[in-house]
């Protein structure tokens, strides 16, 4: 998705409405656990207290369904 995704002008801008924060899964392990993350890419959304408002459970993704999955992602949170 780094190559691909993550570039496009449009995925860019659907990231922007968000505070992206990547984990590292052998660093951060109790929070890997309090989130049940068994698998990477692991996409959640969550709101400032932590609640999960949505999860992505794909690994890759092109761009219009990532920003498909994210704008559907900040209708939940709202």
């Amino acid at each position: 998705m780094g190559t691909e995704t993550f570039p496009d002008a449009k995925v860019k801008e659907s990231i922007a409405k968000f505070e992206p924060v990547r984990i590292d899964f052998d660093s951060e392990k109790e929070l890997c656990e309090k989130y049940a993350v068994r698998a990477m890419p692991d996409f959640r959304i969550l709101k400032p207290d932590g609640t999960e408002v949505h999860q992505i459970k794909r690994g890759f993704l092109p761009p219009q369904e990532l920003v498909q999955e994210l704008e559907s992602a900040l209708a939940k949170a709202k």
